[in-house]
């Protein structure tokens, strides 16, 4: 996998870089802040990301933690903000 993808599109297990943080208009005025406060927690890009887990049927929460060992639970549509790219 090349192109970059969804964090919702990540196989569990799978090791990936954030590429960026999108917009999402599922939250509307607040989606600045959103962004804002997963950039915050360590989203950035370039940052290492692996799927630890994920909700039945991928819909959520998704368990994940960044390079710097930090460990966080999202929701679907902040996950659904986080674009990676996975690594082989």
């Amino acid at each position: 996998m090349k192109n970059n993808v969804s964090l919702i599109d990540v196989e569990k297990g799978a090791k990936a870089r954030i590429v960026s943080i999108i917009p999402s208009a599922e939250f509307g005025d607040i989606d600045p802040l959103v962004t804002q406060r997963l950039t915050d927690l360590g989203f950035s890009e370039g940052m290492s990301i692996t799927l630890l887990s994920h909700g039945l049927l991928k819909r959520g929460p998704y368990a994940v933690r960044l390079g710097n060992l930090s460990q966080f639970a999202l929701r679907r549509p902040e996950a659904a903000k986080i674009m990676c790219r996975v690594e082989e």
